[in-house]
Order: C-alpha cells, then structure tokens, then sequence
C-alpha cells in the first residue's frame, strides 16, 4: 500500500500544482481583459474627438483649413511684392541744396533738388538765379548717376550724394 500512497501524492501534488497554474493564469486573462477593456473606452474616446467627430475627420479638415491657408499666404506674399515693388519705385530720397551761382547776387536764391526712388533712379531739378534771369534745368538720373549726355555741376553732385545717403 505504501506505493500506492505515494504515487497517490505525487498525482495529488501534480494536479494541485497544475490548478494553481490554471488559476494563476486564469486571474492573469481577467486582468488582461479589464486592462484591454480600459484601453479599447480610451481608444473610442480619443478616436471620437470633438462633437462626435473623429480624429480621420479632424485631420482631414484640417488639412483642407492649411491648404487654404497656404492659397491665402501666397496670395498676400503676392501682394506684398507688388507693394515692395510700388515702394522701390516710389519717391523716397531728398535732397536740396541752395547756393550762391553768381558771385554778386548773393542770398543763396539758386537751389537744386535731387528726387530719387530706393533704386536711386529719379531727377535733379536746378534752378540757377541771377540779377535779371533765371534758367530751370531737370537731369535724369539712373542708378545714382546722370544720363550719359548730361553733366552734373558741384552742387547737383552734392544734391545727389546726399540724397542717396537719405
């Protein structure tokens, strides 16, 4: 009968220890379960979004509201260049000048105005006054230098140079 006892407790020990294996990963599934569970509510409420939309829908409007966006930038970089454009071309630099043409008249009634844009492209306006006469002249000017076939006096240079230091 001893033999049989001990082969009795050595199944006993076996199946106790395989229903505690049983039981171990029985209550390891129900953990991964409620685990799974937990995760899967947090998944549809993320997935869900903002009123009833889900995320595909949210990112899809989104990327419908930067594209539009992107269309509204170009356009307004386009009207920006055109601007800088009106800018450069537009009167920005000044410059006058007064000064004596003729030794005897004195008082400094002779004048020259330089008007330049920010390319340095304009004119130099020059009025020369004397005792009984006055003589007007208008000079081109591009790229801060007058036209080939125009000479600058001292004081239209002087004009220019400062102008274009404005």
């Amino acid at each position: 009968m001893r033999g049989m006892s001990a082969a009795f407790t050595t199944d006993f020990l076996v199946a106790f220890a395989l229903v505690a294996i049983i039981l171990v990963l029985f209550g390891l599934i129900i953990n991964l379960y409620s685990e799974l569970s937990t995760i899967k509510k947090r998944y549809k409420k993320m997935m869900g979004g903002a009123e009833g939309s889900s995320i595909e829908q949210m990112l899809a409007e989104h990327s419908v509201e930067v594209n539009q966006a992107v269309g509204e930038y170009k356009k307004i970089q386009k009207q920006v260049d055109k601007l800088d454009d009106l800018v450069r071309s537009s009167l920005a630099r000044v410059a006058v000048i007064h000064f004596d043409a003729f030794e005897q008249t004195g008082q400094g009634l002779s004048w020259c105005v330089a008007l330049l844009d920010r390319n340095n492209n304009g004119v130099v306006f020059s009025s020369i006054c004397g005792n009984e006469t006055e003589r007007s002249y208008v000079k081109p000017i591009e790229d801060g230098r007058a036209a080939a076939s125009y000479k600058l006096t001292r004081e239209e240079e002087q004009a220019l140079r400062q102008a274009m230091r404005n």
